[in-house]
């Protein structure tokens, strides 16, 4: 919860205040008159709870329940005082059991308390549109069934996406849009369910009525084999992107490692950059995004001159305005690559100020993509803490009160916020990694002589410090060339 931004955290504590209350003031209003029903539909809510479908196609990685039918058959035969409670146990149930990670406990409250706001919002609506009684032909349950059902998923997701867009600070209409709209039909086949249900236990009894779900539940196994297949194919394309990634990873890194002054910096960069991203709760593909952008954000410095970027002064105003067009360039590189997440605009974007006086385009606060803001705060970071050739490093506090007098000028207030109280963790967990580089040799049965050879010159050097070194020696023969060239050259 400490991890959200401050709106995400106050809408998350309203939504739950508001849910505990709703279901609090219907459990003391509520008269039990059948308990018998309300316990089997709480055993059948939860057992279906544990029904559920991951959505490969879904950006926020959301999950399709069979227990909306059975929250909703209450509803329809209990009222929204009792139905709250048979929803908000098969919330509990849903975020708890069957789950690969553990949820947090804001989460799983969050879930209870949104199913119980909507459970009393459907309800309301059935009543404002005249849900007919048992007795009463079928035709009328028409309009308020439709009613309710869009009411429900209105209610519903939009809460959901409300937190999702408050927590990567996103619009919300587009989180919505993105995740949820797609998911529409299956909340009307629920509720034509449910009214069925509802039909069959008022009357033929609650054993017929029990075999309304045996199609559901078909209709669930049939439905997960299908989306095993498309989960089966994505983690497939997935390692072929994973191989291609670590391909221009390794280039990347051999590219940053010719600057002995920036060693190590994209490996940091990217670490800080994914952390932050996960942390405020960004989705995969956008974290996936940003963790690109991080690995290439500096690739259009191959458009500055050397002397440039290793002059050990400050820079001309010429000098400058050659190191600015580095975003552009990268970017141009990148938008040929048909990444399947937004790179390019990041690595675009990563020089551009909260307060409107960055570069290329003078972009400012949230016009500024969120991944080129998370960008901006951990590259800043890095490069001041990091001995340059136009400046000493420095020390960490040094560095963390920088980027608190920054916030709200270069950097996101909000961000560089959540950055400074993640980065002693983070900071602690990088240390602890392996250095970059670090292969094992290969046995000498599988060299030839001269292979064996070169690698006993490389012997105790990473390929990237090999890089670095060979870099050195360029740079220290072009300045020992040009303080000894005639005055005529």
């Amino acid at each position: 919860m400490k991890q959200l931004p401050i709106a995400a955290r106050i809408y998350v504590s309203l939504v739950v205040l508001a849910g505990g209350v709703c279901l609090g003031l219907g459990l003391l209003q509520s008269s039990f008159a059948n308990p018998f029903l309300l316990a089997s539909l709480i055993v059948l809510s939860s057992v279906c709870a544990s029904m559920k479908v991951s959505l490969p196609l879904t950006v926020s990685g959301s999950t399709l329940s069979v227990s909306y039918a059975v929250d909703f058959t209450a509803l329809l035969l209990l009222g929204a005082e009792d139905a709250s409670l048979v929803a908000a146990i098969s919330a509990l149930s849903q975020s708890v059991f069957h789950q690969r990670e553990r949820n947090a406990p804001h989460r799983i409250v969050f879930s209870m308390a949104t199913l119980v706001l909507t459970i009393h919002a459907a309800g309301a609506t059935l009543r404002l549109l005249g849900m007919p009684s048992s007795d009463v032909p079928t035709v009328g349950l028409v309009a308020p069934l439709i009613g309710g059902a869009i009411v429900y998923f209105l209610v519903n997701t939009g809460l959901v996406a409300g937190a999702i867009a408050l927590s990567t600070r996103d619009n919300v209409a587009t989180v919505w849009h993105t995740n949820f709209l797609y998911s529409s039909p299956s909340y009307f086949v629920g509720a034509c369910v449910a009214a069925a249900a509802a039909w069959f236990m008022t009357s033929a009894g609650y054993c017929l009525a029990a075999l309304l779900f045996a199609p559901v539940y078909l209709t669930f196994r049939t439905c997960k084999i299908y989306l095993g297949r498309i989960e089966d194919e994505q983690r497939h394309v997935k390692q072929t992107s994973d191989l291609h990634l670590a391909t221009i990873e390794a280039l990347a890194r051999a590219i940053d490692a010719k600057d002995q002054t920036t060693q190590s910096h994209i490996r940091r960069v990217q670490y800080y950059a994914v952390g932050l991203a996960q942390a405020i709760g960004l989705p995969p593909n956008a974290v996936q995004g940003i963790k690109t952008a991080a690995l290439l954000h500096d690739i259009g410095k191959l458009a500055v001159p050397e002397h440039i970027l290793s002059k050990p002064g400050p820079l001309t105003q010429e000098e400058f305005q050659k190191i600015r067009i580095h975003p552009k360039v990268g970017a141009e590189i990148i938008a040929s690559v048909p990444f399947p997440y937004p790179v390019a605009p990041l690595i675009l974007s990563h020089h551009e100020r909260w307060d409107g006086k960055g570069y290329p385009n003078n972009l400012s606060g949230t016009n500024i993509p969120i991944g080129a803001r998370i960008l901006t705060i951990v590259d800043y970071y890095d490069a001041v803490t990091t001995e340059r050739p136009y400046h000493k490093a420095m020390s960490h506090d040094s560095a963390v009160a920088l980027l608190k007098h920054e916030a709200g000028r270069a950097l996101d207030p909000a961000l560089a916020q959540t950055f400074i109280e993640l980065l002693p963790t983070m900071m602690a967990e990088l240390a602890a990694m392996p250095e970059e580089g670090q292969w094992p040799a290969p046995a000498a049965s599988q060299l030839d002589d001269n292979t064996a050879g070169l690698l006993t010159v490389t012997s105790g050097r990473s390929a990237y410090e090999n890089i670095a070194l060979a870099h050195r020696e360029i740079y220290a023969l072009t300045r020992s060339r040009r303080r000894w060239a005639p005055a005529w050259a």
